[in-house]
């Protein structure tokens, strides 16, 4: 069974919670430095290859990842609120021309964090083409990383 948990309550919300065995302060540095996105983003389907972050208001990042056939694909965004606990930022999908608006909480009590990210995209259609693309078991896999990673810091 996944630690993750995805829900689709909203209609145009992707809204995905998990558990970490560590303090919030190390969840969001594994999540927002480039040499720790690279030990834990992406998963055995399409590793990443490349993190470019500029973690301010207005700044942005790029992450690329690469499939088995050779095919590379990235998701670009802009960082438009940090707080101690929050961060929203936009997503977008290659040169799609849409973007999803992502909000990031991280809430921490004696000493594990609960990680939430809610996903809101233009329309349930683009919610449901993201559901289909298999995002959750990626999603799952990625964070299963994630938790190994802040193990070590």
């Amino acid at each position: 069974m996944t630690k993750l948990q995805v829900t689709t309550d909203v209609p145009t919300d992707i809204k995905m919670t998990r558990t970490f065995d560590a303090p919030r302060r190390l969840v969001m540095r594994a999540m927002t430095e480039p040499a720790l996105i690279m030990k834990w983003l992406g998963n055995s389907c399409s590793p990443i290859i490349a993190a470019d972050v500029d973690f301010r208001i207005g700044g942005g990042y790029r992450y690329v990842f690469r499939r088995p056939d050779g095919v590379e694909f990235t998701f670009t965004g802009v960082y438009r609120e940090i707080a101690e606990d929050r961060v929203v930022h936009s997503e977008r999908f290659n040169d799609a021309p849409d973007e999803a608006l992502i909000t990031t909480t991280w809430a921490e009590h004696a000493g594990k964090t609960t990680l939430t990210i809610v996903m809101r995209f233009s329309s349930q259609a683009v919610r449901d083409m993201v559901v289909a693309t298999g995002m959750e078991t990626g999603a799952a896999e990625s964070y299963d990383n994630l938790a190994a990673l802040v193990a070590t810091l």
